[in-house]
């Protein structure tokens, strides 16, 4: 009498293999991605000497978001400095000063991790928790970034001190 092979078992192994090898597989990649980000935080009570540095870098350029310090609803998007032709970015950066914990965060967002999102806007908005809350809400998407090219995408400083200042390399 040969032994009934019990398929159930063998089909829920399979199942329990493939979603140990899914969330695995899934824990990788999102620390992969982590890794590309470069983050970093400094305490500081005078950001303005970090901020008029990079800033000159960007002297005489208008930035391609505008805010009124006033209204941060309006914001005016310059399309007129894209370019006919894409220039390929190698990154999104920012620096964002929150006067309430006198900290200032640099972030640096890898091109290539932009262009994943395909035609999905670049959400500029800093709150959601962070500590930095500049109340911008601006959808341009990595098609746009890469027309206007390499310079100061946005630069803005709300009454309160917070301040945040993205460019593209």
């Amino acid at each position: 009498m040969a032994k009934k092979t019990n398929w159930v078992l063998i089909v829920l192994g399979i199942i329990v293999f493939v979603v140990i090898v899914g969330v695995g597989a899934c824990a990788g990649f999102g620390y992969y991605m982590y890794r590309q980000l470069d983050i970093s935080a400094v305490n500081t009570a005078n950001p303005e000497e970090e901020f008029a540095k990079m800033r000159t870098r960007f002297a005489g350029q208008t930035p391609y978001i505008e805010v009124s310090k006033d209204a941060l609803d309006d914001t005016i998007v310059h399309h007129e400095l894209e370019k006919k032709e894409r220039i390929t970015l190698t990154g999104l950066h920012m620096m964002a000063y929150d006067p309430r914990e006198k900290r200032l965060l640099r972030m640096t967002i890898p091109a290539w991790l932009l262009r994943i999102g395909g035609s999905k806007p670049v959400r500029f908005n800093t709150g959601g928790g962070s500590g930095f809350d500049t109340g911008v809400r601006m959808n341009i998407t990595n098609d746009d970034l890469e027309r206007f090219g390499k310079g100061l995408v946005l630069d803005v400083t709300k009454r309160s001190g917070e301040r945040v200042l993205v460019w593209t390399e």
